[in-house]
């Protein structure tokens, strides 16, 4: 055993030009943001018993044991915070979507499970980090929803989720009244002409947005388009102006769903977005040991439309995000997700803590990551 112990060090002591051992930080207390300075040393606190809700979802550190070294992800290392644990990784979620409930101060998390087990939301506390409840989505009263939950957001009575070119949308007072362990149900959908794979929402607007990858997530054809570097984008994210009133978007008499008011047309491989008042964030990553990336576009929804389509009967103005708006980027750990702001600091999320993934990506994460940012 000894001589095991001695041999297992020196693997991961010695530099090696391909990849270096990396024992993650055991249980550091995450740096408190402007939104979090009081109570945040107890977010990382791992001797506290794991929260846990009614229906067994629990919010525990994975286990993550080895990373490899990724030299073009140090700036982010640098800078970035540890945040609140992501729930549920125990009971074998894959975590996709991130939003913040601004009146609850509370951090939702969308997931899916791969075992035929309900999807769910997590709702952690901002404040302290802690979990407050976990629901299990249901399509209805009585049918759980088994589907591919992607990204979330929040606008005004609704919280939005993607999955299978639709944003599914549960009422924001569900969330509130339901319990700890509880189940919340769908009060409808929103089809969409993306493959609906992340949303977002901001001033009014619901926007859904596609992840594309070669022939095994391909988009329609129709969203191809060379943007003004010449160069071929393949996915959209479609914006929807919703009724003040019903908070949803407003269908034509004449269609059987709502038409866009924006299209931005965005590179592949994009998980997660984040609109602002001045700037558009992209999350994209593919792939458990590729280094992910974080675009940052000036918002030019102000500025004339680059070009139009049509779209059913509608003539929609399209935007650009490329070289001639993007302000800069950073290189993230792999498989970052969904993704908001808060108080000058962009929150992340990233899947690599699943059970299914974090002994086999190289740098799994089981915290939400907290990233400081300035002009």
């Amino acid at each position: 055993m000894k001589r095991t112990a001695i041999l297992l060090s020196l693997i991961c002591s010695v530099s090696v030009a391909v990849s270096a051992c990396q024992k993650p930080p055991a249980a550091t207390p995450p740096a408190a943001s402007p939104s979090t300075q009081a109570g945040s040393s107890s977010q990382a606190d791992s001797k506290d018993k794991p929260a846990a809700s009614g229906n067994g979802i629990t919010q525990e550190e994975a286990g993550i044991k080895l990373r490899v070294d990724m030299p073009e992800i140090k700036p982010f290392l640098e800078k970035a915070k540890q945040g609140p644990i992501v729930p549920a990784l125990k009971q074998n979620a894959v975590p996709q979507g991130l939003a913040y409930l601004d009146d609850k101060k509370w951090i939702l998390v969308s997931s899916y499970r791969e075992d035929g087990k309900t999807s769910v939301i997590s709702v952690i506390d901002a404040a302290s980090g802690k979990m407050v409840k976990a629901l299990e989505l249901y399509k209805n009263e009585t049918t759980p929803y088994t589907g591919h939950a992607g990204g979330i957001s929040a606008s005004k009575k609704h919280v939005w989720i993607s999955s299978d070119k639709q944003v599914y949308y549960v009422d924001i007072d569900d969330i509130v009244k339901a319990e700890s362990g509880g189940k919340v149900a769908f009060k409808g959908s929103v089809k969409s002409d993306t493959r609906a794979s992340f949303n977002g929402y901001a001033d009014g607007v619901l926007w859904i947005g596609e992840f594309a990858h070669g022939s095994d997530y391909p988009t329609d054809k129709s969203h191809y388009m060379n943007n003004r570097e010449d160069k071929e984008y393949k996915a959209w994210i479609e914006g929807y102006k919703l009724n003040p009133e019903t908070d949803l978007p407003v269908i034509a008499a004449d269609q059987t769903q709502p038409a866009p008011d924006y299209i931005l047309s965005i590179p592949d491989r994009v998980q997660g977005m984040y609109m602002m008042k001045d700037h558009i964030w992209l999350s994209q990553s593919y792939g458990r040991n590729n280094a992910s990336t974080l675009f940052r576009f000036k918002q030019s929804l102000t500025e004339a439309p680059h070009t139009k389509v049509t779209v059913g009967k509608k003539e929609v103005p399209v935007w650009f995000l490329d070289k001639n708006n993007q302000k800069n980027s950073m290189e993230l750990p792999p498989m970052s997700e969904g993704l908001y702001e808060l108080n000058g600091e962009m929150h992340i999320l990233f899947e690599s803590g699943a059970t299914k993934y974090k002994t086999s990506s190289s740098y799994a994460l089981d915290r939400i990551q907290i990233l400081p940012w300035s002009e």
